[in-house]
């Protein structure tokens, strides 16, 4: 395998790059809340206006970011920005998230008015903006702010992955690039393959590592154990969630907060799929490689990248697991050719995927045993 990952990719020196100062930054940071603005004249006025939010993400900032080049490769430390930007920039998470479960619960509330048509384009409407959510749930879930954990816990289970902190904090973080990792995706390995693998193996995982941490506080196995294991908690949280929302909205509500959030879910495996696809950590005298920047996608596209919280700069997270703010370009980290609405895309269509994918890695399209 051709291990120089940058010589295929293009680099922030091939296109002109936007260095912003603190509040251009700050300002670009806040771009996930401007959805909201679409996504209201879409309820205000209906119709075809509801198609705003999904025109927006999927073609009109994608169309930016290829007719500027702009990259986010701004650098910047903590001590950069006056305490009132800090603040801005916390909230920005905190209040993306409330707003969108805002939006969602005003949907299904209104459900009854709505045309077929109407439905459909906010079906899309709150799948996408739940697909961003999750960006701002994994924000949440790293910071140790007593308020941002109620939020996130709050948020992820709305979105129907009460589970997501412990298992991306105690799995993911730590066996990222590994086939312990169950969202890692292997080289050649289609997105529904990994689909099929990713979510019950979340599941079955996030519940043996609550199994083995009841163990190693000495708690008896048993119904107690079971009822005692956090992964059960969040099982009867989820049940009263869609009980509370049949007995609210109706089966039609029902089924339009189900139908939202496999398009928000399917949206979050495609960008975990992206993120590590095929870069597998080293063994080393029985011991796995330190995490790199090479072990992670990366993608700087300017507009994708705000939008997103910024989730482009996957490989420094893994390094630094620095507030998305502070995120910093890696040149030695793979590189997408266009930012993740597009790419998510190419994925739904493996040969394209990894026609363009395994090339840029330098190696073919050939399946391997891991993909089988």
């Amino acid at each position: 395998m051709n291990t120089d990952l940058t010589a295929s990719a293009p680099t922030t020196a091939s296109s002109p790059s936007v260095t912003p100062g603190a509040w251009p930054h700050v300002l670009a940071c806040l771009m996930p809340l401007t959805l909201f603005i679409p996504a209201a004249l879409g309820i205000a006025y209906g119709g075809l206006w509801m198609a705003l939010t999904p025109a927006c993400m999927l073609l009109g900032v994608p169309l930016l970011d290829t007719l500027t080049g702009w990259q986010d490769s701004g650098h910047f430390r903590k001590e950069d920005f006056q305490p009132f930007q800090v603040a801005l920039l916390r909230w920005n998470t905190r209040l993306y998230a409330l707003l969108y479960m805002a939006t969602v619960l005003w949907a299904l509330w209104h459900l009854k008015t709505y045309t077929p048509l109407e439905i459909g384009l906010m079906l899309a409407t709150s799948s996408l903006l739940g697909s961003i959510a999750f960006a701002a749930a994994h924000e949440l879930l790293h910071c140790k702010d007593g308020l941002d954990q109620a939020i996130q816990r709050v948020l992820t289970s709305f979105l129907f992955y009460p589970h997501y902190k412990l298992i991306h904090i105690r799995s993911h973080h730590i066996h990222a690039g590994t086939e312990h990792d169950e969202n890692t995706a292997w080289l050649n390995e289609s997105i529904y393959s990994y689909l099929a693998r990713t979510i019950p193996g979340s599941a079955v995982r996030s519940w043996q590592l609550e199994a083995r941490l009841l163990r190693s506080k000495g708690a008896a196995s048993g119904p107690a154990h079971i009822l005692r294991n956090q992964m059960t908690v969040y099982a009867i949280g989820q049940v009263a969630l869609l009980l509370a929302l049949i007995l609210l909205t109706g089966p039609m509500g029902l089924l339009f907060y189900l139908g939202h959030i496999v398009g928000a879910h399917v949206m979050l495996e495609c960008v975990n799929y992206i993120q590590h696809y095929g870069l597998l950590r080293q063994k080393r005298n029985g011991e796995y490689e330190k995490t790199g920047p090479e072990h992670s996608w990366d993608s700087y596209h300017y507009f994708s990248s705000y939008l997103t919280f910024r989730v482009g700069h996957h490989s420094h997270h893994h390094i630094a697991v620095q507030p998305y703010y502070l995120l910093e370009t890696e040149p030695q980290a793979p590189k997408l050719p266009v930012g993740y609405f597009w790419t998510i895309t190419m994925v739904l269509l493996p040969p394209w995927w990894k026609h363009v994918a395994n090339r840029r890695l330098g190696v073919n399209d050939t399946p391997t045993p891991a993909a089988a």
